[in-house]
């Protein structure tokens, strides 16, 4: 999870340095990012971990996540949360959602 986290930051940097925010804003977007990826990842954590799956709190926290994701840049990551919302057998999407976490 700090991999994923770490890697869409330096996107992140990037993307904001892209659009002309200075390096105070950039930082403070990066750190404020960081933290609701965070939050959103141990909730998307603590579901997968839980006996009884909610299907419904599971799709809500990967669409929080795809959007998190997408304003940071990492469309790559976005599109695949995108993706596991709709496809697949849920046993399916469970084990592909904790291999992107991993």
């Amino acid at each position: 999870m700090e991999k994923l986290i770490n890697d869409t930051a330096e996107i992140a940097r990037k993307h904001f340095q892209a659009f002309g925010f200075e390096d105070e804003q950039i930082t403070a977007l990066l750190a404020a990012g960081k933290r609701d990826l965070t939050k959103e990842l141990s909730k998307l954590q603590a579901l997968l971990e839980s006996e009884q799956i909610d299907i419904d709190a599971l799709n809500l926290s990967l669409h929080a996540l795809k959007g998190l994701f997408l304003n940071m840049g990492n469309s790559m990551v976005a599109e695949k949360l995108n993706e596991l919302r709709q496809e697949g057998s849920t046993a399916e999407r469970i084990t592909e959602i904790k291999a992107l976490l991993d």
